[in-house]
């Protein structure tokens, strides 16, 4: 979503609905095209993502049935979506990874799993277009939703009413980074970038109510996300390569995804010590702060 700023008559509650509404609404556009493409399924999928974070910064403002009934439904929705994802993403990680090391391209094992990964794509864009229902359903909640968002109440409520919202988000991916580098094995690391990513879409959701310049936690939150996401697609390219049982000729692009993996991860520690620096009620205030100001 493209930050604009906030209108002096909205509440802050009501532009962060205004965003779970605008994502919620372009994931159903991008599920109802016809016929249904890979490229269209990633899309619906970021754009809940996006939804789901905005659903947790009103976690403050909803009633924990409200809540609760709302995430199961942003989360089922995703999940019928993630054969489709992981069968294009694949393919696009082995790309581009072969583009950043020149001895892939004429590499026989990495040209022989780019072919099972495209056959992988078509089959599952062939389920697609054979399975309607899949996400016909997954467009109907997301209508559903839709519709009920739209009576939430949602006036005269500022950033005291998203404050705890923003606390759990960044205090999880805080807890979870302490994780990863404690263990930063394949499960750890995928828990971290998830939480990153809500603290990411949430501060850019947040954008429109700051005053000012923008902080910024939200360009390294974004970069972070990015490095634990490349980090998290490589780690299923490798998955996929030890499906074909470990062939001789494998050995170079394993090396190659364990030594980019390698660089990931560093970065990747090393971002996450500087973005999460602050404790969670000290980093709440700060952008709090910025909020109150826009509103005053």
């Amino acid at each position: 979503m493209a930050a604009q700023r906030m209108p002096s008559d909205r509440s802050a509650t009501a532009t962060v609905r205004a965003a779970l509404l605008e994502h919620a609404a372009s994931a159903t556009r991008a599920l109802g095209a016809s016929p249904p493409s890979a490229f269209n399924v990633h899309a619906a999928r970021k754009q809940i993502k996006r939804a789901r974070a905005a659903l947790r910064l009103l976690r403050g403002a909803l009633a924990q049935a409200t809540y609760g009934r709302e995430d199961a439904a942003l989360r089922r929705a995703a999940r019928a979506l993630n054969t489709a994802r992981d069968a294009r993403v694949l393919l696009r990680t082995l790309d581009a990874l072969r583009r950043r090391r020149a001895a892939l391209g004429k590499d026989q094992a990495a040209a022989a799993l780019a072919r099972v990964l495209g056959q992988r794509q078509a089959l599952a864009q062939r389920q697609l277009r054979l399975r309607p229902g899949l996400l016909a359903g997954a467009r109907a909640a997301l209508l559903r939703l839709q519709s009920r968002a739209r009576r939430w109440p949602a006036a005269g409520h500022d950033w005291a009413q998203l404050a705890p919202g923003f606390r759990r988000i960044y205090r999880a991916g805080r807890r979870a980074g302490r994780a990863a580098r404690r263990s930063p094995d394949m499960l750890t690391l995928h828990q971290w970038r998830k939480k990153v990513q809500y603290l990411s879409h949430a501060l850019q959701i947040l954008e429109p109510l700051q005053s000012g310049r923008r902080p910024q936690i939200g360009a390294r939150a974004r970069r972070l996300a990015e490095s634990l996401g490349d980090d998290h697609d490589l780690a299923l390219l490798q998955a996929a390569v030890a499906a074909r049982r470990l062939r001789a000729a494998d050995g170079p692009l394993l090396a190659a995804i364990e030594q980019r993996r390698a660089s990931l991860q560093t970065k990747a520690l090393t971002a996450g010590k500087r973005l999460y620096q602050r404790k969670p009620r000290a980093m709440t205030a700060h952008i709090g702060r910025g909020c109150t100001a826009r509103r005053s």
